[in-house]
């Protein structure tokens, strides 16, 4: 299981830091978890496709404590990111980022 802190992502002015390289690719798919568990406003984003098998898409939600819990079905790699309040990919609250 992974555990991610979606701000370790990001520099001090909340955008995405890695430039390129494996940690580009990470924050971008964290990012696309965090926009499809908070779409409050049903835009339709979708579920990225797992990062690790490349062929199954991510199921993500919210949980009770707040985190993005992810799991590919196909895969089984999952995960939980934290600290995503207020991130770029924030959409909840429609898409305006809290404090």
């Amino acid at each position: 299981m992974y555990f991610i802190n979606a701000k370790h992502f990001l520099d001090e002015k909340g955008v995405i830091a890695p430039r390129r390289g494996p940690a580009r690719s990470m924050a971008e798919f964290c990012g696309s978890l965090i926009a499809c568990a908070t779409d409050s406003d049903n835009v339709g984003v979708r579920a990225p496709m797992c990062f690790k098998c490349k062929k199954g898409p991510v199921d993500a939600a919210i949980t009770k404590d707040d985190a993005v819990y992810w799991s590919c079905s196909r895969c089984r790699t999952e995960g939980r990111i934290s600290s995503w309040q207020g991130t770029l990919w924030d959409l909840s609250e429609g898409g305006e980022p809290h404090s």
